[in-house]
């Protein structure tokens, strides 16, 4: 009896040795699952901010300029001097006058109003005065002592030409300094009421005829090639052909401020259609 007894006392040890093994076992693998933890997402950086555009630059404002014409004393002697005009090279160096209402013919009339030659430098009033318009046309006599526009022929000389390319235009509160684009015979059409200038049609039509349906002599600086979009001035005055003219075509460029005056401003406007007549000499 001793003996069983010792036996199923060991037996029972080793049993329970067996089973605080399975249950550590289970207690240990319990413990070892992993653990789930959670995904920390890393913080999004900010974006950078955008750059602002850089600010253009403002345009170069024009130099002002002393204007060297003594327009008190000129408009003394006749209200209408409202220009004056000067072409380096030549005996040009005039006041433009223009008649408000028309009346005053200044192709045979002085600057003193009296009647007869040589005349003045002229526009006519369907041009504005602020040469704003497509195309100011500027008349004078053809003097044979070379006088008011007589020394426009000396541009009947290619080397002239080429060597001469400016003219200069003053007005009591600014300077326009033009470019001098064509100098070319042409037939005497009066050219406010032969080309629709206050058209883009009526404009290209003119540039082509001066390019391409005129008189030699002709001269072009294409440097100054101007479009439907330019202030022009064409000078005109008689030539040995009483049937003919001498158109010297300007483009407008740089405009001054007179010194001491506000930058001057003006619009590109068409000049208004006068009724049809021969052009002034």
């Amino acid at each position: 009896m001793g003996k069983f007894k010792k036996v199923e006392i060991i037996i029972l040890a080793v049993l329970v040795v067996v089973l605080a093994g399975v249950i550590g076992g289970k207690v240990f693998l319990k413990k070892e699952e992993p653990v789930q933890t959670k995904k920390v997402e890393k913080p999004k950086e900010p974006e950078p901010a955008e750059e602002p555009e850089p600010e253009p630059e403002p345009e170069p404002q024009p130099e002002p300029v002393e204007i060297p014409v003594d327009f008190a004393a000129l408009k003394a002697q006749n209200p209408d001097v409202y220009a004056y005009i000067e072409i380096p090279g030549t005996q040009v160096s005039y006041p433009i006058l223009q008649s408000a209402d028309g009346s005053v013919d200044y192709l045979n009339t002085t600057l003193q109003r009296t009647a007869g030659l040589p005349g003045s430098i002229y526009t006519e009033n369907i041009n504005s005065q602020e040469f704003t318009d497509f195309n100011t046309v500027i008349y004078g006599h053809n003097m044979k002592d070379g006088s008011m526009f007589g020394s426009l022929h000396s541009f009947d000389n290619e080397q002239f030409f080429r060597e001469h390319s400016e003219i200069n235009v003053y007005m009591p509160d600014k300077a326009i300094k033009y470019h001098i684009y064509a100098a070319r015979w042409f037939d005497d059409r009066y050219i406010p009421v032969s080309y629709p200038l206050e058209t883009p049609e009526g404009r290209n039509q003119f540039l082509s005829d001066v390019r391409n349906i005129g008189l030699s002599p002709a001269y072009f600086n294409d440097q100054y090639t101007p479009t439907e979009q330019d202030c022009l001035i064409t000078l005109s005055t008689c030539t040995s052909n009483p049937t003919n003219r001498l158109f010297i075509i300007g483009v407008r460029g740089e405009t001054h401020p007179a010194a001491g005056t506000a930058e001057p401003e003006g619009e590109n406007v068409a000049g208004a259609v006068a009724a049809e007549r021969k052009s002034p000499s």
